[in-house]
């Protein structure tokens, strides 16, 4: 792993929201000051989340609303996402776990949220219910299949660690009799992610970096677009998460806090 590294050369940089940009309704520490330094010195700024909540619009305005520079374009969500993917595979109905900015952007690639739908999707969903999962479960013990935005156990709101969407999936999949890990991950680091960042972002991956705090999702996927990777620490991952880290889920650099990119330009 290398802590001593420039970034000189990087032109592109991928940020995570979760937990690396935000908390939520407040940017951490550092990270408009760090923003604005990358800016001045030219460099393209984008953002990928697996949060689901909003519309990608709408995340853009969040951001914008923070004080950061962003367009709908800068911004790609596991809503928009799993949007583009089942349009892609020609799903027209699907019973969504999840919220309005999810179902709304299904509903602009004209895919229903239907109770009767053979497949469903799980994402956090702050008014879950043990009705909505019972139909979930209903879907799939009648051969559905079952979908998920992101492997996330929890995301970040304020000071709190709320229950993210793989706390859902993993409900749904013991009512409903299946293994974990049956779901289909349509957010990060999955296939479905990589098909949808290369056709919306033309980004070299040789001058390209994934930041974000999570070595499962950020630095998995960046690592297989044969992106840069930099994790940031004092979100989803600690010290001893680092210990004995292989192969993919390896970061490049690590950053001990977000304000500390800069020292690397």
């Amino acid at each position: 792993m290398v802590y001593e590294r420039t970034l000189k050369e990087v032109d592109n940089f991928v940020f995570d929201l979760d937990g690396t940009v935000w908390e939520w309704n407040r940017l951490k520490d550092g990270v408009r000051k760090t923003i604005e330094t990358l800016e001045s010195n030219d460099k393209n700024i984008k953002y990928l989340t697996n949060n689901a909540i909003l519309r990608r619009e709408q995340y853009a305005e969040k951001l914008r609303d923070l004080g950061l520079n962003a367009t709908e374009e800068d911004v790609l969500s596991a809503s928009y996402i799993a949007a583009q993917t089942f349009d892609d595979q020609d799903i027209r109905s699907v019973f969504v776990v999840g919220e309005e900015g999810l179902r709304d952007e299904l509903l602009e690639k004209g895919i229903e949220h239907d109770e009767d739908a053979e497949h469903v999707l799980v994402s956090v969903d702050r008014n879950f219910s043990y009705w909505k999962m019972a139909t979930a479960t209903d879907i799939l013990r009648k051969g559905g299949t079952l979908w998920t935005t992101s492997v996330d156990a929890f995301w970040w709101a304020g000071d709190r660690a709320l229950p993210g969407t793989h706390a859902l999936t993993n409900a749904i999949q013991l009512a409903a009799d299946l293994d974990e890990g049956s779901a289909t991950v349509v957010g990060k680091p999955s296939e479905h992610a990589m098909d949808v960042i290369r056709d919306e972002w033309s980004l070299l991956p040789n001058n390209t970096i994934m930041i974000g705090d999570n070595i499962d999702s950020d630095i998995v996927l960046g690592n297989r677009m044969g992106y840069m990777t930099g994790l940031v620490m004092g979100g989803s991952t600690s010290k001893e998460d680092l210990n004995d880290v292989e192969d993919f889920r390896k970061p490049n650099i690590v950053f001990r806090s977000f304000k500390r990119i800069i020292m690397k330009i």
